[in-house]
């Protein structure tokens, strides 16, 4: 065969799969993707309610000072700087400018998500429309994606939008790419590069694209040349550049985890295997959702007996592959797709406290439900006694998923929320109870914040920053001997936290123990710096005017004007307590800088004094 016929059988290839008669592929009406839309739409519309949650937005949206500046400088740092361990600046780019329009207004940054997410949908219908001949199978497949549970923490939570945008430019790259196999066309090869090069600068989980790229190739072909790994090596080349950014941007965060201590190298290898398994199951079967997976407690040295049963389980699913001998293509396809792109999210080098996240499944589950839509329609298609009941299941199953989506859009409507339903589903997590707890300080409830904090105490009898959280919620209320026995049971825990003395000195001032609380400025002195050593130095002072320790104190103002020569209050009183050693001149002096630098309590003591 001459090298032109080899080409043009290559190109025939590349056309509708085999396998679908005329009549099936037009059952559906193309069009109908605009139904599509609207029950994505409606199934997602409760995240519009949502505000922030105290989970990543704080880093990456309302304490972000990246995002506060979209002049150049500011965009130029956006793409020369790590944030939060980790590096997606056209992500925030897209934040900023949000941010440059709406403020700090949640709706618009869930209405943006929500967008992405149709857009990303729509991008599914049309690849899954360039795999298949049946036009049903994209239209299957782009509902699953667009309504499956484990997508909604990819959409609902604003921090997530990482997700969506490097999706919507992952997935144009394998649209662009198979045109340009189709056309041979460079216009096609260079979208593609550059639709590529938007999604590693979204997230950097993208660089999966140069595998995904040859599995499409091998499902055209069922095979790869050498010609097609050419035309890969520019994707490879950016896959490892922003592969070694992703990994300096871990370590630089310190987010990488060293299992060592708790796990074994045996360990993790079914942690790895119960991961995959995870992701298998809950496409199936969306129940029980959390937006932590935590790691296992190991018992006797040994992990939860599900754990050792994952590798019986995949097993089993690539037995089934291999004997299904009728769509062996497609369900190869589905799984190495699913595979490649969940692959890195298995902790094979841990990230992050967490064993699985259901954000993780939103690129790759387009696989799996690939693999569904073939089956499902197999079957109609030839279990024709069968018909009615097989599409009475899967109008149940679409039912059900459009359901639990819409009610896992709610929980993420506040932090309160979030964390009470993490709670529900493992109560022994003391970082949800501790993360509830900041939820209900931020809105002044300090009563649920102690009962929060304490949960996760009542778990983990060490956690100084619960514990430390909560003798502040304690002040809060006035309850201040509650939170001295806090402050001491961290001073147990940690001798040298200085904030903890700090803290407890300032309790013990409002109980107008004096003596104790200069005790416990002192002792914070060597472990805390900047404003708050000022604080201390200035609050010892008060302690000794108090008791009439004139002399003292105006040493200790002294000390605190030193580290703070604008501090105004502290120049008042220690011209008070020079007053009362009989030094009005010196005393004039330190009131005229108080009025000086804004403050106007000197005043009256100025013209009485001084004048």
């Amino acid at each position: 065969m001459s090298k032109s016929n080899k080409k043009s059988q290559e190109k025939s290839i590349i056309s509708p799969k085999k396998g679908r008669s005329a009549l099936s592929s037009s059952k559906i009406n193309p069009y109908s993707f605009w139904w599509i839309f609207l029950i994505v739409f409606i199934v997602f519309l409760p995240s519009l309610s949502n505000g922030f949650v105290n989970w990543d937005d704080p880093n990456y949206i309302l304490d972000n000072i990246y995002i506060k500046d979209l002049s150049w400088t500011g965009v130029k740092a956006m793409f020369t700087n790590y944030y939060a361990g980790n590096y997606h600046p056209l992500t925030a780019l897209s934040n900023a400018l949000e941010y440059k329009l709406f403020g700090l207004n949640p709706k618009p940054f869930h209405i943006v998500n929500l967008v992405i997410h149709l857009a990303d949908t729509f991008l599914v219908f049309r690849l899954i429309k360039l795999l298949s001949s049946d036009i049903r199978i994209a239209v299957a497949v782009s509902l699953l994606f667009g309504i499956h549970p484990m997508h909604v923490e990819s959409v609902a939570w604003i921090s997530e939008r990482k997700d969506v945008l490097y999706t919507f430019f992952y997935l144009t790259a394998i649209i662009k790419y198979i045109r340009f196999r189709e056309s041979e066309n460079a216009k096609q090869y260079i979208f593609m590069l550059a639709a590529f090069i938007c999604a590693l600068l979204s997230k950097s989980a993208a660089v999966s694209l140069p595998l995904t790229l040859l599995l499409v190739d091998y499902y055209f072909l069922n095979k790869i040349n050498l010609r097609m790994l050419i035309n890969k090596i520019p994707l490879f080349c950016l896959s490892l550049i922003f592969g070694i950014i992703a990994m300096n941007s871990q370590k630089y965060e310190g987010a990488i985890n060293d299992l060592t201590p708790i796990f074994s190298l045996a360990d993790r290898m079914f942690l790895v295997l119960y991961s995959i398994q995870f992701y298998l199951l809950k496409s199936i079967m969306p129940f029980g959702l959390t937006a932590f997976h935590a790691y296992p407690e190991k018992i006797s040295n040994l992990l939860p007996w599900y754990y050792y049963s994952s590798p019986v389980i995949i097993g089993l699913i690539f037995f089934a592959v291999y004997k299904f001998k009728k769509f062996r293509r497609e369900l190869i396809f589905g799984l190495v797709f699913f595979f490649i792109n969940i692959v890195l999210m298995l902790q094979l080098l841990p990230v992050g406290q967490a064993i699985a996240a259901e954000r993780y499944s939103y690129i790759s589950f387009i696989g799996l439900f690939f693999i569904a839509a073939n089956l499902f329609f197999y079957a109609e298609d030839n279990l024709k006694n069968s018909r009615s009941f097989i599409r009475f299941v899967g109008a149940v199953c679409i039912l059900i998923l459009g359901l639990v989506t819409f009610n896992r859009n709610k929980v993420w409507k506040d932090s309160i929320s979030l964390w009470t339903d993490v709670i529900n589903k493992n109560p022994s997590m003391p970082f949800a109870y501790y993360n509830l707890g900041n939820a209900h300080k931020n809105i002044k409830d300090f009563q649920g914040a102690v009962d929060a904090y304490s949960g996760a105490i009542k778990i983990n009898s060490g956690h100084i920053q619960a514990i430390y959280n909560r003798a502040h919620a304690y002040s809060d209320m006035q309850n201040h001997q509650a939170a001295i026995d806090d402050y001491s049971k961290i001073i147990q825990l940690s001798p040298k936290f200085g904030e903890a003395y700090f803290d407890r000195a300032v309790s013990k001032s409002n109980l107008k123990d004096y003596n104790s609380a200069i005790e416990d400025f002192n002792a914070s002195l060597p472990n805390i710096s900047g404003s708050r050593k000022v604080e201390a130095y200035y609050n010892i002072g008060n302690m000794k005017a108090y008791n009439g320790l004139f002399e003292d104190a105006v040493h200790d103002y002294s000390l605190a004007i030193q580290l703070d020569s604008r501090y105004a209050v502290a120049y008042t009183n220690r011209g008070n307590c020079k007053l009362n050693l009989k030094r009005i001149p010196e005393a004039c002096e330190d009131w005229k800088m108080s009025v000086q630098l804004g403050s106007s309590i000197s005043l009256d003591m100025i013209n009485k004094y001084c004048n």
